[in-house]
């Protein structure tokens, strides 16, 4: 008899929603600190988990480091439809100057940013709270305010500025990504 429990379980009969070897949850949306996942043909690990709010609008975020690659994924829902996109940090320095002097003058970036051989121009502006989560899924601390810009090209790249303070300026490229190019994913040891 517990063996045709089994097989429900693993053939998708009607126990299958329970935990089978805690994997059954293992979904994009819900890693952790320390789980791996497989994209672009690199193994990943979670190294950082954060939480933001645009002004009411929440979204997660999750750092993934393979050697000495970093790469970011948000996760953003709007209106039941779930959108994701995947970030790596570039130098402000790589950016053109008229940039950093226009946020450190508190003015808004221009219209259009040439990167990479590529011109961004902006889609919105908005400003929010950052707060990290520790292993357990919890956002801790005060949290950050920060301002961000995003620029998009015409085959939908990404490119993202964030002003944490007079300073502090940040910015990401990337791209829109679909779930399903995140294979393989594993607890890793802080489950």
């Amino acid at each position: 008899d517990s063996m045709i429990s089994l097989g429900k379980k693993w053939f998708g009969g009607k126990d299958s929603d329970e935990d089978v070897d805690g994997l059954a949850d293992m979904r994009l949306d819900s890693m952790r600190m320390g789980d791996l996942v497989d994209h672009d043909l690199k193994t990943w690990e979670v190294t950082a988990l954060s939480v933001y709010d645009y002004d009411g609008f929440p979204t997660r975020e999750w750092q993934f480091t393979a050697g000495d690659e970093v790469r970011f994924l948000e996760r953003e829902e709007d209106d039941g439809k779930i959108g994701w996109t995947l970030t790596r940090g570039i130098s402000i320095g790589d950016l053109p100057q008229s940039i950093t002097a226009a946020l450190r003058a508190d003015q808004d970036p221009p219209q259009t940013i040439g990167f990479d051989s590529r011109q961004y121009e902006a889609v919105e502006s908005t400003s929010g709270v950052q707060h990290d989560v520790d292993a357990d899924g919890t956002a801790t601390g005060e949290g950050r305010e920060f301002v961000s810009w995003n620029f998009e090209t015409q085959d939908g790249r990404l490119l993202f500025l964030v002003q944490w303070s007079e300073q502090r300026i940040a910015a990401y490229e990337g791209e829109y990504v679909e779930e399903y190019s995140f294979t393989d994913i594993l607890p890793g040891g802080q489950r």
